[in-house]
């Protein structure tokens, strides 16, 4: 008899603590992160992905659902055709693509420079790479109609390695910013309209 009621008692432990889960339940914040912006026209775009991905990194369910890469891209494309002047990284075009996606941060990121040169000694045993990279990231918080933009940049002369590869330091520059970027992994609070 005392294992059935002790089992009774769990058994409605477990019910009350579930149902009051419920009550605080997550509504997850939505996230665009817009088409990256080539003005350094670099061309392999495999590196370029790496940015898009990293960026993405901090915006995980149940804190955050990201809107669909095609949809953002859809929707901005739709954006600049009805405004030839509007640019995606504009306060006023983010403004208006939160409204459209109805989204409450959307992100974009620009590789404004990426140049690399490999450099040799003069008796070719050695072999340098001189990199000289600047990436932005704009962001824009819908509900508190903040606008923001952070840097990151490396211009170096360092020996040829993997870690002077474009991808290695597009991953590098782009994790800099995350580091920055008011959005973090677990928001603060749990309501999308505070930031």
């Amino acid at each position: 008899m005392r294992i059935w009621k002790k089992i009774a008692v769990l058994v409605m432990a477990l019910f009350i603590s579930s149902t009051a889960a419920a009550g605080y339940a997550i509504t997850p914040r939505k996230v665009a992160v817009l088409p990256l912006i080539n003005t350094a026209q670099y061309k392999y775009l495999a590196d370029i992905q790496i940015i898009q991905d990293t960026i993405k990194k901090p915006f995980k369910y149940p804190y955050y659902t990201v809107i669909p890469a095609d949809i953002s891209a859809k929707i901005s494309q739709e954006l600049i055709t009805e405004n030839k002047n509007a640019k995606l990284s504009d306060e006023k075009f983010m403004a208006a693509a939160a409204d459209k996606l109805e989204a409450d941060i959307i992100v974009v990121m620009e590789l404004s420079r990426a140049r690399f040169d490999r450099l040799h000694t003069w008796n070719y045993e050695e072999t340098y790479v001189e990199s000289d990279v600047e990436l932005k990231c704009y962001s824009y918080a819908a509900a508190a109609k903040k606008y923001s933009v952070l840097k990151a940049g490396k211009y170096d002369r360092e020996s040829e390695s993997i870690n002077t590869n474009a991808d290695v330091i597009f991953k590098d520059l782009t994790e800099t910013i995350l580091e920055k970027l008011p959005y973090k992994r677990i928001p603060v609070d749990s309501k999308p309209n505070d930031q």
